[in-house]
């Protein structure tokens, strides 16, 4: 009461002013008053600052007063009428919501004059003009009048068939209330609270099936037209609350239970006589199937032939409206009409029988069975998926992976409830066939697309790093790669399947062999299918679950596994062998490169289901596997790692090269086979790969194989790409040869050194500045007659000169000491007869031969014409000068056997074959020594003469411009050009070091002048002292 006593007191001045206005005489009321407005937004606002159902009646009734006597009115302004509806709905809300504070006949006045103020005419043209805040305050007042009625004892009452004067009115008000539901779709809010206030009306208040079948077609009509508008104009919140409340409708007018259906088959065509079907148009007719009759005395309004012609208007509103939210693929969408399809197969399961059909597809599509409701319409999930599998090819083609999900989702619930009826096999021949069309349709088959071959660089690199031990993933032709992926889901499940059942041996078994006169393309789908069905075996059960397996299933599975595996192994070495032989000297196109993923995919899935038991299976495909990390084609060097990989884990303890080396000869079995066949195609590649793989090891197992090279070289030298593979594997068997035996250059120089005379920086033995001052003590000792035998271990040589005079005489001397070339080589000849007697080198002497075998073809071959076979070589020749080093005997008489062949390079007008030629020139240079001083000053003249890259820089250090010289890089070169030419300076600065004082310092000066336009400055003046004043005098006196 102190409540009511206060509002009072607060609300009564408020309540005067509008009284004043209300209570005018018609001829003096304005509608459209800003003072009648003003008092009615001072009433509204002190009426929502008070609480939910916290004053009483009769304070309503005070407030009223004015507003009645308001609405006597005839009219008011649009915004007046908006603020009279909250005042109403602040009443309601505060004094007339709990039980007992809003009588009956109070509720039967208000209600038609809250309709009437919302929308004066029926059609609610006038509405739809309204602003959005009009609509809210409608909808306000009449969310707020049903949860009162819904709260009095009275509410089931109130809208009954004995009460006839309200159905207007309610009609009315539902009409509105959809008219703002269907106008509305930028505003979520006014939509939010139409919603609610139908809810309320239909579930808490009307809630008989009966009076709602009335209203029903109005309301299915407006909500299929919200559902079905696209997510840009509904929100999907609002899609949701409106399947909600569609949901409570059509359970509350199709009810069951309400309805007392019954469903009878006709076994007999007379029984149609004795039932009251009316055949209708909407709804369709099958002998046996079922029919819907409803128990009626005749006098309801929802009898049979309502009940046929509804239903078929709600299953076209579905059809409508169900694709639509599907597609917008939102999670609560998709949730909510899960519950929705669930709700109407637990509720409305007769009463909407032909609506069946779209209401399982939904719950497939959606993939979700909250009600596990799916189980007891098999027959219709049956039906739902033989439809999905006749569209199977066009699924596959056009890439709805969605639906292939959805399909494999009904299978498996087929399959887990129907025993006695599979329709597995049904299903693995409907994907064969969909496969075969959708991979390769006939009329789009293009035999000319060609793998183009990759660099050798990239074909060799073999790289198991970031690859995890799983099978890799093969993109099926012409599909994507999530498509691919999807379609390997699906097949593994089906594979799954089959396994439950025990049929996976005898699916396999016959698709398999029904592909003996196939063309290729279909044994590889069979294969790859197979493979997939195989890959469910892989997950191997718990030691509980073995423990819980009876013997008989368990000798079964075990059995079953080593039989299948076995039949799809003999498959795949058919098809391998086909493929090897199709390929060899045409290329790779992209359905060779499917296939032989799908070999090495099926050898690497058999190898994880069999396990240890794999390994007597290996020696056929290990080659197969090695083959494919030489592939020129990315796709099938990746699924060849994994396999590789696959295998290594399981019997290798994840060792490559350990698989490499146990097997390796059956590898050299294979290429032996090959290359006695003619089959010569990237054997040097499978080489490489090996060699890098497992190293030099297996190529000491591949001597035969090697041997069986160098006579191809004799026999196809004119052959230019082949001669480039084979000094590519050259290059890796060199590489990892120094890797094995030679720990760094530093020991091939420690090693060479000491062969070498380096007398022209350091005579009798010397290499640095302290031991020149050492020396000169030494002979002050030597003339006072006191020797220290430790400081003269230098002189103990007799071939060493005595002092500067015979050390300067003997290098006057030297470069006619290979005058007579005859000579010298017969000196090298005769001492390499006795080199295996006297063998110093850490390489051994068969694998040194290999290196001079290399050396020897490779000379040969430089006056080739082919540009990339001759840089090829060169690129060799430099790596294997420094490994020849290590026996020098055997070095100095290759140098001067080569020497020509290599120069002629150097001169060559072609800059890409020149750098390298100048790489191989100045490691001879480095590892010969003074044995090449004089070929050396010979070059020089050569390279004035006849050298295209020296023409490049200016020669003559005394001719230049009257400008001040700038001793650096004077021309800004292409890059090949500036490969080339510091390439040639480091060969000619690499001869200096062992001519600089053999060659007049005029030459030395030209020398250095055409460096320094090259290399650094500084760099060049560091290399001795000589060289420096050389620099130094180019830049200060030139």
């Amino acid at each position: 009461m102190n409540s009511d006593t206060n509002a009072f007191k607060d609300i009564r001045i408020s309540c005067v002013e509008l009284s004043r206005i209300a209570f005018l005489p018609t001829e003096s009321f304005d509608p459209n008053s800003l003072t009648l407005l003003a008092c009615l937004k001072k009433v509204e606002e002190k009426l929502s600052a008070y609480e939910d159902d916290s004053l009483s009646p009769k304070f309503a009734d005070y407030v009223f007063v004015p507003i009645a006597s308001l609405l006597k009115q005839p009219a008011l302004g649009e915004s007046q009428t908006e603020y009279v509806l909250l005042i109403i709905f602040h009443l309601l809300r505060t004094c007339w919501s709990s039980n007992g504070k809003f009588s009956e006949q109070l509720g039967q006045q208000l209600f038609p004059l809250i309709t009437f103020l919302v929308s004066s005419d029926k059609d609610n043209q006038k509405l739809i003009t309204r602003s959005d805040e009009f609509k809210y305050a409608g909808c306000l007042v009449l969310h707020q009048f049903f949860k009162s009625v819904r709260s009095q004892r009275y509410n089931k009452e109130f809208f009954s068939n004995s009460k006839p004067n309200l159905l207007p009115a309610l009609g009315h008000s539902v009409t509105i209330l959809l008219k703002i539901l269907e106008q509305s779709p930028q505003n979520n809010e006014l939509q939010f609270k139409a919603l609610a206030s139908l809810e309320v009306l239909f579930q808490d208040i009307i809630s008989d099936g009966e009076m709602l079948s009335f209203i029903l077609p109005g309301n299915v009509s407006v909500f299929a037209k919200i559902l079905t508008k696209p997510g840009r104009q509904i929100h999907y919140k609002v899609c949701v609350r409106t399947l909600e409340v569609l949901a409570k409708l059509l359970v509350l007018v199709y009810d069951d239970f309400s309805l007392d259906i019954k469903i009878n088959k006709l076994t007999d065509i007379r029984e149609l006589s004795d039932t009251k079907f009316k055949h209708e148009i909407n709804q369709s007719f099958m002998f046996n199937g079922p029919i819907v009759l409803l128990r009626t005395d005749g006098k309801t309004h929802r009898d049979t032939s309502w009940l046929t012609a509804t239903s078929g208007q709600i299953n076209i509103a579905l059809e409508a409206f169900i694709p639509k939210l599907l597609k917008r693929n939102n999670e609560s969408i998709d949730e909510a009409l899960a519950t929705f399809v669930s709700i109407l197969l637990t509720r409305c399961e007769n009463s909407l029988n032909n609506c069946e059909k779209v209401l399982v597809s939904t719950l497939v599509h959606l993939e979700r069975d909250p009600m596990s409701k799916l189980p007891s319409h098999l027959v219709k999930l049956k039906e739902v998926v033989n439809e999905d599998l006749h569209k199977l090819s066009d699924i596959i083609r056009f890439e709805n992976a969605d639906r292939l999900s959805s399909l494999s989702f009904a299978i498996t619930i087929l399959e887990k409830n129907n025993e006695r009826d599979t329709m597995i096999n049904e299903v693995v021949r409907c994907l064969f066939e969909s496969l075969n069309e959708s991979i390769e349709p006939p009329n789009l088959i293009n035999h000319k697309e060609r793998i183009i071959e990759q660099s050798s660089q990239l074909t060799t690199t073999v790289n198991f790093e970031n690859l995890e031990s799983t099978n890799a993933l093969i993109a099926l032709p012409r599909l994507s790669e999530d498509m691919s992926l999807k379609l390997k889901k699906f097949t593994y499940h089906m594979g799954s399947l089959l396994l439950e059942r025990h049929i996976l041996n005898d699916v396999v078994t016959e698709l398999i062999s029904e592909q003996v006169d196939s063309p290729r393309t279909q044994k590889i789908v069979a294969l790859w299918l197979s493979t997939n069905f195989i890959k469910a075996m892989e997950k191997q059960p718990k030691e509980e679950e073995v423990y819980l397996q009876f013997e008989s299933d368990a000798n079964y599975s075990s059995s079953m596994v080593e039989e299948v595996c076995l039949i799809v192994l003999e498959f795949c070495n058919e098809l391998s062998q086909d493929i090897s032989m199709e390929i060899e000297g045409k290329g790779i196109k992209k359905s060779d490169e499917f296939a032989v993923c799908t070999v090495l995919f099926s050898i690497e899935t058999i190898c994880a289901v069999m396990r240890e038991e794999f390994q007597p299976e290996l020696i056929d495909y290990i080659y197969t596997v090695v083959d494919a990390l030489a592939s020129p084609s990315e796709a099938i060097r990746y699924v060849g790692q994994s396999c590789a990989l696959r295998i290594a884990d399981t019997l290798y303890h994840g060792s490559i090269p350990n698989m490499i080396l146990s097997n390796v000869d059956y590898l050299v079995e294979s290429i032996s086979s090959r290359l006695n066949s003619g089959m010569t195609e990237r054997v040097s590649q499978i080489l490489m790969v090996i060699c890098q793989l497992a190293g030099y090891e297996t190529i000491e197992n591949f001597k035969d194989v090697i041997e069986t090279i160098f006579k191809l070289l004799d026999y196809y030298h004119g052959y230019s790409d082949l001669c480039l593979q084979f000094f590519q594997l050259f290059k890796i068997i060199i590489l990892e040869m120094k890797k094995k035996y030679i720990n760094d250059d530093e020991m091939i120089l420690k090693i060479a050194n000491q062969h070498i005379s380096q007398s022209t920086f350091s005579p009798w033995g010397m290499t640095d500045f302290q031991q020149v001052l050492n020396i000169i003590d030494k002979e002050t000792q030597v003339k006072d007659d006191i020797t220290d035998e430790n400081d003269v271990d230098f002189l103990k040589d007799d071939n060493e000169p005595s002092n500067f005079q015979e050390y300067f005489d003997s290098k006057l001397r030297e470069p006619d000491s290979d005058d007579d070339e005859e000579e010298r080589e017969e000196e090298v000849e005769g001492s390499s007869n006795e080199y295996t007697d006297q063998w110093t080198s850490p390489i051994p002497s068969d694998s040194y031969k290999i290196l001079l075998q290399i050396l020897g073809y490779g000379e040969r071959l430089l006056t080739h014409p082919s540009k990339r076979l001759r840089v090829q070589i060169l690129i060799v020749m430099r790596l294997i000068f420094p490994l020849l080093s290590t026996q020098h005997n055997l070095l100095i008489r290759e140098v001067a056997s080569t020497w020509d062949s290599i120069i002629q390079c150097v001169l060559c007008s072609d800059y890409s074959i020149v750098q390298p030629a100048c790489s191989c020139v100045e490691q001879m240079i480095k590892y010969s020594g003074d044995f090449v001083a004089k070929r050396f000053i010979e070059l020089w003249q050569k390279l004035c003469q006849d050298s295209f890259i020296l023409k490049e820089l200016r020669i003559d250090p005394t001719v230049h411009n009257h400008e001040k010289k700038s001793i650096s890089k004077h021309v800004k070169f292409p890059p090949v050009t500036e490969n080339a030419l510091v390439s040639m300076v480091h060969m000619v600065l690499e001869g200096v070091k062992i001519t600089e004082y053999l060659i007049s310092e005029a030459v030395l000066e030209q020398i250095i002048y055409c460096c320094i336009q090259v290399v650094p400055v500084e760099k060049i003046s560091a290399m001795s002292l000589v060289v420096g004043d050389i620099v130094w005098k180019i830049r200060n006196i030139n």
